[in-house]
């Protein structure tokens, strides 16, 4: 379990980044696109993106009006900005090379896969869900194409047909894409141990050492630490570090453990040499959770600001993070009016989302309008994901609303399922807000060192 703003951010490319199977290798040229093109791969990770991105550089100089370059460059590039975190850099002038090949070859079906994927990372899930639809229409037994189907109707809250297509996803080609959409799909309806079996399976999935089995190994981590298990979290936290040293959010992980465990300062050191390794968004939002722990509230909002900053740079190169951005100002009290008018459209443009409906309920407790956020907070909470700060948030609108004994009702939801996690602050007002709503309800401890 990750910070929510990164979370929310994320999904996308946490699932392009784990959902991926095979390598192409460099050591030769680059090969012809098979004539069955349900055998293409879109989801292959090149063994060296760097070196592949200067490899086809140079090979599109050579032909300036191939169609194939553009595609394989545009692919190295996306997987470049992914690994490194320069999405900023490489995404936009991947989706112009992709535009082109498509121009230039409509029917590309390579290009139009890695479109389909690339739709998803900009959060234009609508797009991706008519793209990959399309092309499961002319290829039914593609099973990339099933991933980034599965992933668009996940983000729009279409969830039963994820459901399906997912199954359907098993079913062609059992293996890490698979497993990983399908843990998640049981994370989403509040089944936490189908979610940890299918992304072990995930994890078994894939070579030991690979960027791919890393990552499935850091969700694993994630679930058992938001099932309040930190201490298997930590084993495996450390055991991505021996297989590969260099994963950072391996290490942020172990930051988050000791944070979990009340071990602030051991927090802000770990997290801290994390973020000078790599500065990703999940760190920062864990920094100022850490900070505030460690009292240091300068650093705190520094952290707070670059986490903005971030979604403003993502907004920059395409991305769609109006619900995001909505999330996070709403919990800083900053911008309402406007932060309630994203949240509005977003929930609009997909009724079904979980995430969409809370933040707009959310959105409409802190603009003084707590009744009318009841129906989208329920909405929110109908899968029964066991979402400890969803609780917590419905809590704060059912208070709002003068429904003590409901709001008592989900702060108790909220802690029983490890708010800390998530937030230890948030925690901390829970308990408070329990005691002053006089229900005499009793706050039952909990415990994250399983």
């Amino acid at each position: 379990m990750t910070p929510r703003t990164a979370r929310l951010l994320a999904v996308g490319l946490v699932l392009a980044a784990i959902g991926v199977v095979g390598y192409l290798w460099l050591d030769r040229e680059p090969a012809p696109l098979p004539q069955d093109h349900a055998q293409v791969a879109p989801g292959d990770r090149f063994a060296n993106a760097e070196e592949a991105v200067d490899y086809y550089r140079a090979l599109l100089r050579r032909e300036p009006d191939a169609v194939e370059p553009r595609v394989r460059l545009a692919h190295a590039l996306l997987q470049l900005g992914e690994e490194r975190g320069t999405q900023a850099e490489t995404i936009p002038e991947a989706e112009e090379l992709l535009a082109e090949a498509i121009e230039m070859a409509p029917d590309h079906y390579y290009a139009r896969t890695l479109q389909a994927s690339l739709f998803n990372t900009l959060h234009m899930f609508e797009e991706a869900r008519d793209l990959s639809r399309e092309l499961l229409e002319e290829y039914p037994h593609h099973a990339y194409v099933h991933g980034t189907l599965v992933d668009a109707l996940v983000e729009l809250g279409e969830y039963d047909e994820a459901v399906r297509v997912s199954d359907r996803l098993q079913a062609l080609k059992p293996g890490l894409p698979a497993y990983s959409r399908a843990s998640y799909l049981r994370e989403l309806h509040g089944d936490t141990e189908g979610a940890i079996q299918a992304m072990r399976y995930a994890a078994d999935a894939a070579p030991s050492g690979r960027p791919e089995r890393a990552w499935a190994l850091y969700h694993l981590a994630g679930l058992y630490l938001g099932d309040a298990k930190a201490d298997t979290a930590a084993f495996l936290y450390s055991g991505i570090l021996e297989e590969k040293p260099d994963f950072v959010p391996a290490l942020a992980g172990l930051g988050h453990v000791a944070l979990v465990k009340g071990d602030a300062d051991e927090a802000v050191r770990q997290l801290e040499e994390a973020r000078a390794l790599e500065p990703l968004g999940v760190i920062d939002e864990l920094l100022v959770e850490a900070y505030l722990a460690v009292g240091d509230e300068a650093k705190a909002e520094a952290a707070a600001e670059r986490v903005h900053e971030a979604l403003l740079e993502a907004r920059g190169f395409g991305e769609i993070v109006d619900m995001e951005e909505a999330d996070f100002l709403i919990d800083r009290g900053e911008d309402l009016e406007r932060s309630l008018q994203m949240a509005k459209e977003q929930q609009a443009r997909r009724p079904g989302h979980l995430h969409a409906n809370e933040t707009y309920a959310w959105a409409l407790h802190h603009v003084g309008r707590s009744a009318e956020a009841i129906p989208y907070i329920e909405r929110a909470m109908r899968l029964d994901t066991g979402d400890a700060m969803v609780h917590y948030r419905a809590a704060r609108i059912y208070e709002g609303a003068g429904q003590a004994a409901e709001a008592a009702r989900h702060l108790q939801l909220a802690l029983d399922g490890n708010l800390y996690v998530e937030s230890p602050s948030a925690a901390t007002e829970a308990q408070t807000l329990m005691a002053s709503l006089g229900t005499g309800t009793p706050i039952r401890a909990t415990s994250a060192t399983r």
